[in-house]
């Protein structure tokens, strides 16, 4: 008898902190529709369905609590903390449905010849810990195939501690069909699978119960290194697909699921723009599809020039983040030179232009990067801020591999061999003296309270008006706490 059974799992996130900010395994979906279409049966469990009926029950919802974009708060329920980051103090917590509920699923669920399990950030690995367990519990002489972001950047770690029997690094579709179909002892001609973006199936959407969005990717990898970003890691270099090509997917949705909202997971989606984005969007606006985009990954500002900032408001953008990371010049050549002051100051220039408020873009900032001082920091906030831009504070952990992961084993005694929990942001692993975890707090209170002056249209608080005179910022914060 053909083994052709696949269960395919999306396991649970264990962190401090953690909001469906448009989240979907979109590579595992990706899989999915591919080996469905190469003649496999697919169960899927989703350990981070919000619209879960037994969870909905159990919060006494009908539809889950968030936004009308699709954002909103996962369930969760706190856990132990592991050793390894008990010094934290902050709750942790298991997101997602609940054990008993993944259990139920296991058992509606065909039992399966093969389990394919993705990941997400590397220090989430509790939660495929987790999962593979309770998977081997009840099938414990099936084979569980690993792939996603935790075996591609920590993949001795995946495979001393995940429990799994295979890891599959890098992008998956392809590595993945052969495995699957060498365990199974299924034989296909290799001229059958192809590697062209656009002639891969869609994403399996319809194994979800139920979304309010819809993510899609027009493009792989970036052309860019920056240091600290892994990208170049997690994909086989930048490739775009057919923008005529996206636009025909984006319509299908919009038939078939009845969405309104596309989020774009691209990495470098505006790369190219004359060959790439232009024509797409220009080609959403042609067919008249009503639509809201958004774009939870930075886009890079220097591409942004008048005529792309008005298609971008024609055709739908709702969201856009901009990625700045930090306004001092020395330390932006040596993350790459991707961007610059001015660069960011025309992008907001050219948005404003086409109908956007500068209080409507977000620009991503970075805090805890190795030698990154207070006043780094601070200056990167203000020149956010005075811009008239929403400060979108993030917080730097190091990635395996990337230029500042080695930066910070050679300079700040990191352990290269260090569990994955404590790359966590919220440990905040590169320490400085002149920074002490609370401090990183009073940083993130600061740039809200700008947002909210922003917002409000009242005068920003004596907190800015000091930094602007160049006060401590340690006796500022004291000060406003009085």
């Amino acid at each position: 008898m053909q083994r052709n059974q696949l269960l395919l799992v999306n396991p649970w996130i264990y962190d401090f902190a953690a909001y469906d900010l448009w989240i979907k395994p979109l590579g595992l979906l990706y899989i999915a529709g591919l080996l469905r279409e190469k003649g496999y049966r697919i169960s899927f469990i989703d350990c981070l369905d919000r619209w879960h009926p037994q969870l909905l029950r159990l919060q006494g919802h009908q539809h889950p609590a968030g936004k009308e974009d699709g954002r909103g708060k996962f369930y969760r329920e706190e856990v132990d903390k592991p050793p390894a980051v008990n010094h934290i103090p902050r709750r942790y917590s298991r997101y997602g449905i609940t054990p008993q509920m993944f259990e139920q699923e296991l058992e509606n669920t065909d039992p399966p010849d093969l389990v394919l399990m993705t990941s997400g950030m590397t220090y989430w690995y509790p939660g495929v810990q987790e999962a593979i367990r309770m998977v081997k519990a009840r099938y414990p002489e099936v084979r569980v195939i690993l792939g996603g972001i935790y075996p591609t950047l920590t993949p001795r770690h995946a495979r001393e501690h995940s429990g799994a029997d295979y890891l599959i690094q890098g992008e998956g579709e392809l590595p993945t069909l052969r495995l699957v179909d060498e365990l199974t002892g299924n034989h296909r001609p290799s001229a059958s699978i192809t590697a062209s973006l656009d002639q891969l199936p869609y994403p399996a959407y319809d194994l979800m119960r139920v979304s309010r969005f819809l993510p899609i990717l027009t493009s792989r990898g970036c052309p860019y290194r920056c240091s600290f970003c892994a990208s170049f890691k997690t994909y086989n270099g930048f490739r775009q697909r057919d923008p005529l090509a996206v636009v025909d997917e984006i319509e299908y949705y919009v038939h078939q699921y009845r969405i309104d909202n596309i989020v774009f997971y691209d990495d470098a989606l505006l790369i190219n723009p004359l060959l790439h984005i232009i024509p797409l969007l220009s080609e959403v606006i042609r067919r008249n599809l009503k639509l809201r985009f958004h774009t939870p990954n930075g886009l890079h500002p220097r591409e942004i020039d008048p005529q792309l900032a008005e298609l971008m408001r024609a055709s739908g953008f709702a969201t856009i983040r901009l990625s700045f990371e930090t306004s001092h010049a020395q330390r932006q050549q040596e993350m790459g030179c991707k961007v610059s002051n001015e660069a960011l100051e025309k992008a907001l220039v050219h948005l404003e232009a086409a109908g956007y408020r500068r209080r409507q873009i977000e620009v991503y900032a970075l805090m805890g990067l190795p030698g990154q001082g207070l006043n780094e920091i601070l200056d990167t906030i203000n020149f956010i801020h005075r811009l008239g831009a929403r400060v979108k504070l993030a917080s730097f952990s190091p990635i395996p591999g990337t230029a500042e992961w080695e930066r910070a084993v050679r300079e700040y005694h990191l352990d290269p061999d260090a569990d994955p929990l404590l790359l966590n942001n919220s440990c905040y692993p590169i320490r400085n003296a002149e920074l002490d975890y609370n401090l990183y707090g009073e940083l993130r209170s600061y740039s809200n309270t700008l947002n909210e002056a922003l917002e409000t249209g009242r005068h920003p608080s004596p907190l800015w008006e000091a930094s602007e005179r160049g006060e401590p910022f340690d006796k500022m914060t004291n000060r406003s706490h009085h």
